[in-house]
């Protein structure tokens, strides 16, 4: 495949001038760790939830459980191994992610529009590209007006699927990929809503509707090759509104999190997922769980795939904090794209903070 008809798969902006040399894929991992993530908690899905399970010392399962609170305690997130979800589900997601996003640009726009010939259906894959910022139905927000100086810092060097997974059994597709892709999301996401479901019930005990399957969500997203990877971010410096997030990321790297005053590189492993702790969660937990910094880097030589999967509380419940004023989920996002509208950023739980 050349150059150029390759780069037609990335949004406009993000396409290389065609005065540049081309860009060559590349073995050579130029990331440089700012600080190993060796000290990163590893937590043993399969131990933590499998009562009868006992280690080679003897341990009681508590002990086990106790690991995943301490990791959510001190870092706000934790690498999961044993987490039963079958690699080949792994790898055939990221591979029709990888043939989904090498289409062209208008082809996937096209795929995935907001809306179908029915008015009253809205599908549940949108795609969006430039800010992972999204509305309730899955666009893009515009960002705030002249939020794009000081170096283009408002436009995040990715693109992505939204895919609303309650939704996602009301559409099939035509196109055989689409139709597979489709197919394997939901499989996906019927998998992580076990393991966020038992990882929940492990950090309680908390009020049953503070996290509802049904508004789990997955992010597919792509991080293309930028030549000046100095410049700009994959996802910027932020938190994850959700409850819980758990993030799958191929072997490239670029997924960073803060801890002591430093990034750290959070570097891929063969068949583990990153858990991280969302705002929604450190609201409920009165602050003992907080919600992680992170952030992702571009690679000038290589692209990223990653997908995420989150979960929130019912649209409309109240949470109850000795921390926060009484708000529901919905009262939180609407402040957030509030705060994106107008000051290009996003202060999350500082608004509903006790004064």
């Amino acid at each position: 495949m050349s150059q150029s008809y390759y780069f037609e798969s990335y949004p406009p902006l993000f396409r290389p001038p065609p005065n540049i040399p081309q860009i060559q894929e590349s073995n050579s991992d130029e990331t440089e760790s700012l600080l190993l993530d060796s000290h990163i908690p590893v937590i043993d899905y399969f131990k933590c939830t499998t009562p009868t399970i006992r280690t080679t010392k003897y341990q009681d399962v508590n002990e086990d459980r106790n690991l995943i609170s301490e990791a959510c305690r001190d870092w706000g997130l934790f690498r999961l191994v044993n987490h039963g979800i079958p690699i080949t589900l792994l790898n055939q997601v990221e591979e029709h992610a990888k043939k989904l996003f090498s289409l062209p640009y208008e082809t996937k726009k096209a795929f995935f529009a907001n809306s179908t010939s029915s008015s009253n259906f809205v599908s549940p894959i949108s795609y969006f590209w430039g800010s992972p910022a999204l509305s309730p139905s899955g666009a893009a927000l515009a960002p705030k007006k002249g939020a794009q100086e000081n170096n283009n810092q408002s436009l995040q060097w990715m693109e992505g699927f939204n895919v609303s997974l309650a939704q996602l059994s009301n559409i099939h597709y035509q196109d055989l990929l689409l139709e597979t892709f489709r197919c394997l999301l939901e499989e996906y996401g019927k998998e992580l809503s076990r393991v966020a479901t038992e990882i929940f019930k492990i950090l309680g005990p908390f009020e049953s509707n503070y996290m509802s399957i049904e508004t789990g969500l997955l992010r597919v997203y792509r991080y293309p090759r930028c030549l000046e990877p100095e410049r700009t971010w994959g996802i910027d410096t932020h938190t994850d509104s959700s409850v819980l997030s758990i993030i799958h990321q191929d072997d490239v790297g670029g997924l960073q999190v803060y801890k002591d005053h430093q990034w750290i590189d959070v570097n891929p492993l063969p068949n583990t997922l990153i858990v991280n702790i969302g705002d929604m969660l450190q609201a409920m937990s009165d602050d003992r769980y907080m919600s992680v910094k992170h952030r992702v880097k571009v690679n000038k030589h290589k692209e990223r795939i990653s997908i995420g999967y989150f979960v929130f509380p019912a649209e409309d419940t109240i949470i109850q904090s000795t921390k926060y004023n009484p708000f529901s989920y919905a009262d939180f996002r609407a402040q957030v794209q509030h705060d994106l509208k107008t000051l290009g950023l996003k202060t999350g739980l500082q608004k509903f903070k006790f004064s």
